[in-house]
């Protein structure tokens, strides 16, 4: 049996994954210069500074588990959106964010911590 990959074959995979590669919006998109991601991922970043830079949220949920809220965002960029979340503790500090809804990170499990976010760098 011959499992070495054919010409044809070969073709198809590179241009299925250059296809795909057009449909899904790279992450680092959105963060250069966005004041959502960029205020919300700041050492110490509270509710003000991430309203002071990014405005008013599209939505907002009550995190009953942590005294909390989170934040929902849409991101735009180059005829692209995204979700993007912001959760805060009942001080008012970040304890996460993503590029998901509220609803998902809270079904997901992300936001049962009231711990402020650490610096992942």
């Amino acid at each position: 049996m011959n499992l070495a990959p054919t010409k044809t074959s070969i073709l198809l995979a590179c241009a299925l994954s250059v296809g795909l590669a057009g449909c899904m919006p790279s992450i680092l998109q959105y963060d250069r210069g966005n004041p959502v991601v960029m205020s919300s991922l700041q050492q110490g970043a509270t509710r003000e500074s991430v309203l002071s830079a990014a405005g008013q949220p599209l939505d907002a949920t009550v995190l009953p588990g942590i005294k909390g809220v989170c934040y929902d965002y849409i991101l735009r960029n180059r005829g692209n959106s995204s979700p993007y979340y912001v959760a805060f503790n009942a001080q008012g500090r970040v304890v996460n964010a993503g590029y998901i809804a509220c609803r998902k990170a809270l079904a997901s499990g992300y936001l049962e911590s009231s711990e402020p976010i650490q610096p992942r760098y």
